[in-house]
């Protein structure tokens, strides 16, 4: 198997009907309905607020058996201020996971050889929080039934329209109060899967082959193809791993999301970084695990093209930006607690920018100080 490209897609009538979904934003759908998370483990360390779902990702492993359903929720702090220190202050990343017997799901046959997990009909879901999805632990003083992780989604539902509609006995909220709501996570989309094509990784391990070669080396000048024609025949230094990275990405370039964790060969189970600057440095960023003592490995990385379907205006200087995010968990997707149902792992993600002295500052020199055409010209290397 080689690495498993996700891609973002509109939701269809059925999704929220899926036990087991992987997606991009919204609230969370929890593999234990019984127990969401708190919102005191997913409050940003910079501004302490709590963080969106940006995705969760279903990931089973046939080992150990307690991971047989195994989901990977990943969180990030929507305030772009947040973003200029560390990722493990304004993001986070648990992995929950139970075994193939378990109290929550159960086996219907689709046919004589599918197999359907269903949820419990038994199985009484937890409160939670009507604007995020976390935990609902405080309820509406008025009328009891409208949930919330904290006072502050509290007040924002009051203010959103709340107020107005539980003085009048009304519970549910009305169209333009929902689509209020809607703003306070990321937009809602499916990821769907494939395997990366052959093609892709020959032409990665062309550019390999060829690192000797004067056409690419890190820190020769490499011809970028530039629209403005101030800058036709400019040339702009781009380090060697981003010309790898586009390559890579360009059979594919609207991927969000690159799974490698059960790809064949250890090479294909490594990143894809976006340059020769800013890489991680595995034993400062990375600790083993703190449960089991074990190897953090690589399982995947969020791309860039992710930020499309984000909403995040791009042209405020202070919002969310990332080259590639880097998710590491447990090498043996260590047993949780089997004592408390409610916990959850929680692993690290770290952060790649493209780099500071790479493409972005070496095409303002190439363009002699006019910006115009930067935006485009980096959108067609990078999406």
């Amino acid at each position: 198997m080689t690495i498993t490209l996700g891609y973002a897609e509109p939701l269809d009538e059925d999704f929220h009907t899926e036990p087991f979904p992987s997606k991009i934003g919204g609230k969370p759908q929890w593999l234990d309905p019984r127990h969401p998370l708190p919102v005191d483990r997913v409050r940003c360390d910079e501004c302490s607020k709590a963080m969106s779902l940006l995705m969760q990702l279903y990931a089973p492993e046939d080992t150990p058996e307690t991971a047989f359903h195994r989901m990977l929720y990943v969180f990030m702090c929507r305030n772009g201020a947040c973003h200029r220190g560390s990722a493990n202050r304004c993001m986070r990343v648990f992995r929950k996971q139970m075994a193939e017997e378990n109290p929550v799901y159960q086996e219907e046959r689709d046919g004589e050889e599918d197999v359907v997990w269903v949820l419990n009909e038994q199985v009484q879901g937890s409160p939670a929080c009507v604007v995020c999805g976390l935990a609902g632990t405080k309820a509406c003083s008025k009328c009891h039934v409208r949930r919330y992780c904290s006072r502050e989604h509290q007040l924002a539902d009051w203010e959103m329209g709340h107020r107005a509609q539980c003085s009048k006995g009304l519970v549910e909220p009305t169209a333009a109060h929902q689509k209020k709501l809607q703003r306070m996570v990321y937009p809602e989309l499916v990821i769907v899967s494939e395997e990366e094509d052959e093609q892709a990784t020959a032409m990665e391990q062309s550019d390999d082959e060829g690192s000797d070669d004067e056409e690419i080396k890190a820190g020769d000048m490499a011809l970028v193809p530039v629209t403005n024609e101030k800058a036709e025949d400019s040339q702009v230094e781009v380090d060697k791993a981003f010309l790898v990275f586009q390559r890579r990405i360009q059979s594919n370039p609207d991927q969000v999301l690159r799974y490698a964790r059960a790809a064949d060969s250890a090479e294909e189970r490594e990143p894809l970084f976006v340059s020769d600057e800013g890489r991680p440095v595995i034993d400062d960023n990375v600790p083993d695990c703190e449960r089991c003592g074990a190897k953090r490995e690589f399982e995947m990385q969020i791309m860039p093209q992710m930020l499309n379907y984000l909403s995040i205006d791009s042209t405020d200087p202070t919002s969310i930006d990332w080259g590639t995010l880097l998710v590491y968990t447990c090498a043996n997707s260590c047993d949780l607690d089997s004592d408390d149902d409610a916990e959850y792992a929680r692993e690290v993600v770290c952060r790649q920018n493209f780099s500071s002295q790479g493409i972005g500052e070496k095409f303002v020199r190439a363009m002699h100080g006019d910006d115009s055409g930067i935006t485009r010209q980096i959108e067609s290397l990078t999406i």
